[in-house]
């Protein structure tokens, strides 16, 4: 039998669905996709306050026969909002996020944690509708459900106002044809040998599949010819010396580290927005001065939000700052935008440090200084280890930003001290050699 999600993962790729049912060993589900399917979870329960008092139709941990019977039970008692509401057709499973009657006609909503619909969610939708309508329940209209990005949170989370609705009605009819023909075709290929399909742009897109590994690892190995990079600098000395001589003292390196909830936690805040928990400031007064290093990381706990903390202890700790070193302005500058909006009494301190900022990479990637190990990439990651190769991020417990942002959101719901202890020291760190990595790139370039 097909499920939603089975159907959904075999018109993507036909060899996912088989490993899928034959081979699951193999799969591979990384750390952050198991967050955003966790956070996903989350979301469609906070969902079903659009339309409360319904019923539940799955009681056990998954959709099946039982989950189906009850939903049968449920119209026929005159039940008018069903949460995974599952029905049965053409050999085929789903669960419908929620179901709600109105004015004596149906009406089916699939939630999703995205700021906006996508075409992989009207494939989504289109299967569901097949089966619901194929059981001999009437839909009236089909809706995404997703979060309002224009949503600014004041209080309590207002459902009605959190998400919208758009309807895939019409998408999703001119699909019905194709669901009922993929359906045996899929079917077929869950009964038949392991696919044959060569990897490509299928593999990444709309999100990686999790058996790319496996895919990979039978791949036959490729005659590579190993080709030593140069770490010799290509510099342009006239351009490196007049971004250096144009530094004023004292100088500030800073970096932000930020949060991303879909269902926003703080008042002011929005779906999606990153939210800033976390700086490290590495500061020197004079050429020859002493380099001080600073650092906030915000408590993880719900009641206090991170980021009147952090702009408080920002705008004091660079304010005799002259130069304020970043890497990759249009992040931070974006960010200290976004604080000014929400927290407008600090417009004035905020816009100083963006009118003081300077972009460290601009060298970089206007190829002032190169080299061949850096790949024609300006990214810090690729950058530090050609100028500096003593620093690393390889040894770190948490080494990138995603990472990062996933751990402090963790802390939240954390109950064990020594967890919660390890994963703060973790992100001081990181964010710690984000802005050392600065200090010694533009010692390099002083060099020069």
């Amino acid at each position: 039998m097909l499920s939603k999600s089975r159907y959904v993962r075999g018109i993507k790729c036909q060899k996912s669905l088989w490993l899928y049912k034959h081979k699951k060993e193999e799969q591979l589900v990384s750390e952050s996709a198991m967050a955003v399917f966790s956070r996903g979870t989350n979301v469609g329960e906070l969902a079903q306050n659009y339309f409360p008092d319904g019923k539940m139709a799955v009681l056990e941990d998954y959709p099946g026969y039982a989950s189906a019977q009850r939903t049968q039970e449920f119209i026929m008692q005159g039940v008018e909002t069903i949460y995974e509401a599952t029905f049965i057709y053409d050999s085929t499973l789903v669960a419908v996020d929620i179901l709600h009657k109105e004015g004596g006609k149906w009406f089916m909503y699939e939630v999703k944690s995205t700021n906006s619909t996508k075409p992989e969610h009207i494939i989504d939708v289109a299967v569901q509708y097949y089966v619901v309508s194929g059981s001999g329940l009437p839909l009236a209209d089909a809706f995404l459900m997703h979060f309002n990005r224009d949503y600014v949170r004041r209080g309590d989370i207002n459902v009605k106002e959190l998400f919208v609705a758009d309807s895939v009605y019409s998408d999703i009819l001119s699909n019905q044809e194709e669901v009922r023909l993929k359906i045996p075709e899929l079917l077929k290929v869950l009964e038949g040998d392991e696919p044959v399909i060569e990897m490509g742009a299928h593999c990444s897109n709309p999100y990686d599949c999790d058996f790319c590994d496996y895919c990979a690892s039978l791949l036959p190995p490729k005659d590579v010819e190993i080709i030593e990079l140069s770490n010799i600098p290509e510099v342009k000395e006239n351009e490196v010396k007049a971004f250096v001589n144009a530094i004023e003292y004292p100088i500030c390196h800073l970096d932000f580290e930020t949060i991303m909830p879909g269902v926003p936690l703080f008042d002011e805040s929005r779906p999606y927005q990153q939210v800033p928990f976390q700086y490290s400031l590495h500061l020197q007064e004079s050429p020859d001065s002493e380099i001080q290093h600073f650092q906030y990381l915000a408590p993880s706990d719900l009641t206090i939000d991170p980021r009147k903390g952090l702009i408080e202890q920002m705008i004091n700790e660079t304010k005799g700052g002259k130069t304020i070193f970043v890497y990759h302005i249009p992040f931070e500058r974006t960010r200290i935008y976004e604080m000014m909006r929400d927290f407008p009494q600090y417009t004035e301190p905020l816009q100083s440090i963006i009118d003081r900022m300077v972009d460290l990479i601009i060298p970089f990637k206007r190829k002032y200084y190169r080299t061949e190990t850096m790949k024609g990439s300006s990214s810090i990651k690729k950058v530090l280890p050609a100028l500096y190769p003593e620093l690393s991020y390889d040894d770190l417990a948490i080494s990138e930003g995603m990472a990062a942002s996933n751990a402090f959101l963790d802390l939240y719901y954390c109950n064990d001290e020594n967890v919660t202890k390890q994963t703060r020291e973790d992100l001081l760190k990181y964010c710690h050699l984000d802005t050392l990595a600065m200090v010694k790139i533009l010692e390099v370039l002083k060099g020069v």
